[in-house]
């Protein structure tokens, strides 16, 4: 019966070690594929806070553009129903321009949310004007060199995923938008729309 039991287990913890060590290398090339994915750019990073953005760059609150552009386009309840829900969640609207930091080239405008006083999305665009001068691959090259492959190819777009941050890249056809979004924030933030309607 001992010899049996050994006959059987050997193998069983043999193969429990194997796959626990190709977990492990698995998993390791996993996080250094992803690893590259960045939290901003330099002095504008997700985490930080209002006041750590504005050492170097011009930062400015204002209203949040969708309860603005819900106000303009005739449903004035539903801007101020965001306004309150934005409250109540401790979410604030920030335009950002350069100072002694420096946007991408490019950038027509740019924007920071926040939650609790924390950067959770950086949002750059691109407007038309500069879309045709500069092109998908003028905006996106600097990106792919600077981060690598993407994590997928949306065909309008690019996303660099690492569970952590996520890099999107998102043409609309006339205008591109960079976001740089902390994911963990980002799915509070979500719940906390759902259970505050």
């Amino acid at each position: 019966m001992r010899k049996t039991t050994h006959n059987i287990l050997y193998p069983l913890l043999l193969w429990v070690c194997l796959m626990l060590s190709l977990f492990a290398a698995g998993n390791k090339e996993l996080h250094a594929a992803a690893a590259h994915v960045p939290r901003g750019i330099a002095g504008l990073e997700l985490g930080m806070t209002p006041e750590q953005v504005g050492q170097l760059f011009t930062i400015k609150e204002d209203i949040d553009p969708v309860a603005a552009l819900l106000t303009k386009y005739g449903k004035p309840e539903a801007g101020e129903a965001v306004s309150r829900q934005n409250k109540a969640l401790k979410k604030r609207f920030f335009r950002i321009s350069s100072g002694v930091g420096q946007l991408p080239d490019g950038v027509t405008s740019a924007d920071v949310r926040t939650t609790h006083n924390v950067v959770y999305q950086i949002g750059f665009h691109y407007n038309e004007s500069s879309v045709k001068k500069i092109g998908w691959q003028g905006i996106t090259s600097p990106y792919l060199a600077k981060y690598g492959k993407p994590t997928k190819d949306t065909g309008s777009g690019y996303i660099w995923d690492d569970g952590r941050t996520r890099l999107d890249i998102d043409s609309s056809g006339k205008t591109i938008n960079v976001f740089f979004m902390d994911q963990a924030l980002e799915t509070e933030v979500k719940k906390g729309e759902r259970e505050n309607p």
